[in-house]
């Protein structure tokens, strides 16, 4: 049953906490060869918060596919309060897996822009026979993490060498901000579970495609393979509209229990934050 879990879990970990069972997130920057001495971190990647890809209140709704069958829901909704982001995702089984091993999932994290970096990043998940509840902080003046795990009643703290990381939570929408061009490359830093872990992201191509619903448009195709602190294994691939919205429509995700493809149904709003 946990493989099955572990299954199910995976598009959402690997491909919106970068989704996380090969990743987490972070900084992004351009690819560039080694230098022959040390030298400081390149500079975050710039983001412009003034015009950002989607909207306050933006509502994803996502259906989860492994080998053709129904498997999960996901809700994700992007809500600003405070000049901070609040990026959340409500994922429940559904069909067989829901028979076999139901689950119901929610995961939050608050993103603290200028530069773009997660602050915070926690998790409640409900499953059969395991309940986490957890919390992670940042403090980047400190260069430490500080996770909190509620049910077992612990904390503990990791060292962060990055100037700014995203989560579990926020890749999807950092893979949104900024211009995407063939040949473009991005390093993906994520800590996840208290460990850095890398990814490389790579803009293949701009092609017209249907996806279900989802007339014929262009679109970015975006690769992204997991490298360092990583099981090096699975290759996730998702299309967005190549339009000011950079809205992801479809995402296939080769995984070494099968292949899983996430489309997006529905597009709504959330209620705002008071």
């Amino acid at each position: 049953m946990e493989a099955l879990l572990e299954i199910m879990r995976s598009p959402f970990l690997f491909s919106f906490f970068a989704v996380t069972l090969f990743l987490g997130f972070s900084r992004l920057h351009a690819v560039v060869p080694p230098p022959a001495t040390p030298s400081a971190p390149p500079a975050l990647l710039p983001v412009d918060f003034t015009h950002l890809p989607w909207a306050n209140g933006e509502k994803l709704t996502y259906q989860i596919t492994w080998e053709g069958l129904p498997a999960a829901q996901g809700v994700f909704a992007a809500t600003q309060k405070g000049g901070l982001w609040n990026f959340h995702l409500n994922l429940a089984s559904e069909g067989v897996v829901n028979t076999i091993y139901p689950f119901t999932s929610y995961f939050w994290c608050v993103l603290a822009q200028t530069p773009w970096r997660s602050v915070e990043y926690g998790e409640f998940r409900f499953e059969p026979h395991r309940t986490i509840k957890e919390r992670t902080r940042i403090d980047y003046a400190a260069r430490v993490g500080t996770r909190a795990m509620w049910v077992e009643g612990k904390t503990k703290t990791f060292p962060v060498d990055q100037p700014g990381i995203d989560d579990v939570g926020t890749m999807l929408y950092h893979l949104r901000t900024g211009s995407w061009n063939p040949g473009d490359k991005r390093t993906i830093y994520v800590y996840e579970s208290s460990s850095e872990k890398q990814a490389e992201a790579e803009c293949q191509g701009r092609e017209t495609r249907t996806f279900g619903t989802w007339p014929a448009q262009p679109l970015l195709r975006i690769s992204v393979l997991p490298t360092k602190g990583t099981h090096k294994k699975g290759h996730l691939t998702i299309w967005m509209t190549d339009d000011a919205r950079h809205l992801p429509l479809h995402a296939d995700l080769d995984f070494k229990y099968g292949t899983f493809s996430m489309d997006l149904t529905a597009v709504g709003t959330a209620p705002l934050p008071k």
